[in-house]
């Protein structure tokens, strides 16, 4: 590439000829910037000529605190001109045509890798949708085979989507706003404590309470943890249709995993998901706290172990019993074949009636 001047044409639009210079620019490897613009006296003020500048033009300004960085400018003498005729048309006039640096590829310009209000908004709309931003990136290259979009330009439009979406208010605060405005399709309670903090929040789509109550036989409770900013834990709820198929049906972030929180959580559950419908099962992770909830809303229910929970004791199990790395390589070797023996034939007995065909059964 060199770093030849645009040509010297004149447009009809202001919008042709800076579109036209700057697609010069970006093919003949360097970029552009405004550096002002001059106005008539008018009212409104209209304007009379752009100058653009290279954008390794900048001058750098002031020390401050001194210390090792790296800068693109150059003070490259650059500079072509924008400039309105009296037939209201738009000539390009090159103020100096000379650089002082080499040519750059097209991605080391900031301005060349911004996505365009239509990818903007495909973000935007795919982002809303649940999709990953990578998958976004190669969704946008799919259909712009030419665009420098990076990952790092896609998660700033959507941090600038949050941003825009949350204002002045906390993300808890537009969480509860969003879910009354869609009172219709949301069920939720919440709670806080004496300082305004949340300390409680239950929700469930309505479609969710509907599948929930046309498939309550097995219902799996189960807790994860800092999985949010806040590091609360978060209470899932799911049920199993009747064709087999493991569904969310609520969520509910607490303060902590302890017993009264829990009872709360499964009140929640009783009072907005299942009513009066009787459950058959719930099956859980074992932990005592949330048991001893389950026992005071639902004492007759059976309460069950999870078969993945079943799967990763057995594991530990086995482990302990056929320990490595403690004895001989030909040792080791032995009981590493024990394990891999035991673990197959337990997943043969225990999945045979189940109809799956591997330990990912939860």
């Amino acid at each position: 590439m060199d770093l030849a001047a645009p040509q010297e044409e004149e447009y009809g639009t202001f919008e042709q000829a800076e579109r036209d210079i700057r697609k010069h620019a970006m093919a003949h490897g360097y970029a552009l910037t405004k550096k002002k613009s001059a106005f008539d006296k008018r009212t409104p003020p209209t304007i009379r000529r752009v100058d653009y500048r290279c954008a390794k033009g900048g001058i750098k300004r002031g020390e401050g605190v001194k210390r090792v960085t790296g800068t693109r400018m150059t003070e490259c003498p650059f500079e072509v001109r924008l400039h309105r005729s009296e037939y209201s048309t738009w000539k390009v006039i090159v103020k100096d045509p000379f650089h002082n640096h080499e040519a750059s590829e097209p991605s080391a310009f900031s301005q060349y890798r911004q996505p365009t209000e239509e990818q903007k908004a495909q973000v935007r709309s795919l982002h809303a949708s649940g999709v990953l931003p990578r998958f976004i990136v190669a969704s946008l290259l799919e259909e712009h085979p030419h665009s420098l979009v990076s990952l790092r330009d896609v998660y700033n439009e959507i941090a600038r989507v949050k941003k825009e979406r949350l204002g002045d208010l906390t993300p808890i605060e537009v969480l509860v706003m969003e879910l009354r405005d869609d009172e219709m399709d949301w069920a939720f309670h919440y709670t806080t404590d004496e300082d305004g903090h949340v300390n409680f929040f239950f929700f469930a789509p309505n479609d969710a309470i509907e599948l929930a109550r046309q498939s309550p036989d097995v219902i799996f409770i189960d807790a994860t943890y800092r999985t949010n900013r806040y590091n609360m834990p978060l209470i899932h709820f799911m049920a199993v249709t009747g064709i087999g198929k493991t569904v969310s049906i609520a969520m509910c972030f607490v303060a902590s995993e302890s017993e009264p929180m829990y009872r709360r959580a499964v009140s929640m559950f009783r009072q907005l998901i299942i009513g009066s419908v009787k459950i058959e099962v719930f099956l859980t992770d074992d932990d005592t706290s949330l048991k001893n909830a389950l026992s005071a809303f639902y004492p007759s229910t059976p309460q069950l172990l999870c078969i993945w929970h079943i799967n990763k004791n057995v594991e530990t199990k086995v482990n302990k019993v056929w320990r490595v790395n403690t004895m001989s390589d030909e040792d080791n070797a032995a009981n590493k074949e024990k394990r891999l023996d035991f673990l197959a034939k337990w997943q043969q007995a225990s999945l045979k009636d189940l109809g799956y065909s591997s330990m990912e059964a939860y």
